[in-house]
């Protein structure tokens, strides 16, 4: 069974120890510990005593409870994200042509992400097209969740793949008429919803979960 404390504790050592560009050998220098100690934390077998635990509470100038306290957000902690100019360079649409020199990354505040701030599989893009003006304009950037269709939930904002191109719309699901529909929310009248019947829905790909967008104005 997976201790959710030693593996919440693990993601945000690693990441703080990353981030502030430390090796696991410095950084068993700083607490007179050994470098297999801080290994075997990362990993999650192990869990610091607590002299150990405050030691790298005061390293890293962070309260002791941000180690084991899911709601525990820092504002100025910060996570890098590869943002893509669009979904068709974006990671989460399985290119594998371009090296980490060719990604930019943008930096945002964990506190802005929520249940998302310890999640390391996101990326950003910029919006390609008008189909969910109604929220974000042509070249906003939004921020994704690789997901499959298993994980879909009512009023999801989803990129899917579907007919040979790469669409953003909501979610829902109609018992009723057995279809899933992907709904533009759009000042364009000549975009509408597609519809899947239950028995295609194989023929679209669920590529990511919209999770957060920021818009200029």
């Amino acid at each position: 069974m997976v201790n959710v404390v030693q593996d919440l504790f693990s993601r945000r050592l690693k990441r703080l120890r990353e981030e502030s560009g430390i090796t696991m050998v410095e950084l068993a220098g700083v607490l007179g510990m050994s470098q297999a100690t801080i290994s075997e934390w990362e990993k999650g077998n192990k869990f610091p005593r607590a002299g150990a635990l405050q030691g790298l509470a005061n390293h890293f100038d962070v309260p002791m409870e941000y180690f084991f306290k899911e709601q525990v957000f820092l504002v100025t902690e910060m996570v890098n994200i590869p943002l893509h100019p669009t979904i068709l360079q974006s990671a989460v649409s399985n290119n594998d042509d371009l090296s980490d020199e060719d990604v930019k990354q943008i930096k945002l505040p964990t506190s802005l992400l929520g249940p998302y701030a310890d999640e390391v599989n996101l990326d950003a893009f910029l919006v390609p097209g008008d189909s969910m003006n109604h929220l974000f304009p042509k070249d906003s950037t939004i921020i994704v969740k690789e997901i499959g269709q298993a994980d879909l939930v009512d009023e999801d904002i989803v990129i899917y793949f579907f007919e040979d191109k790469y669409a953003i719309g909501r979610f829902r699901r109609n018992d009723a008429r057995k279809v899933f529909l992907f709904k533009p929310e759009s000042t364009n009248a000549l975009l509408y919803d597609v519809v899947i019947p239950f028995e295609k829905i194989q023929n679209v790909k669920i590529v990511a979960k919209v999770i957060w967008y920021g818009v200029l104005i």
